[in-house]
């Protein structure tokens, strides 16, 4: 299967750093991953519904893989999407950072 990730935008505080959407097989698209910094690093949450039971709030995934292999694949490319976005960002703020310095223009 042919998964291709994308990071929809980054989230500022707390444990989720970024929410990611999938396209699989350019077939289907799966939005609401959520890219979490946890305890062992980084990880991709699944999209979520959340319902009411017994007057608990309880989450439920709406999307997820069945095998860990599956699992496995789907976390690398998001993770590896997400490290793109990331380098992408840090880019452009040098590039910007250059600019507002002069240096992007020759003295000729």
């Amino acid at each position: 299967m042919k998964i291709q990730a994308k990071i929809d935008r980054l989230v500022n505080g707390g444990a989720t750093k970024a929410i990611a959407s999938v396209t699989l097989d350019s077939w289907y698209v799966v939005k609401g991953l959520r890219v979490v910094d946890g305890k062992k690093g980084l990880f991709v949450s699944m999209p979520q519904e959340s319902y009411m039971d017994k007057g608990e709030k309880k989450y439920s995934n709406i999307f997820f893989p069945i095998t860990n292999a599956a699992k496995m694949e789907l976390q690398d490319a998001v993770l590896k999407a997400y490290d793109q976005y990331l380098d992408q960002q840090h880019s452009a703020v040098q590039d910007a950072q250059f600019e507002d310095q002069g240096m992007g223009m020759l003295p000729f």
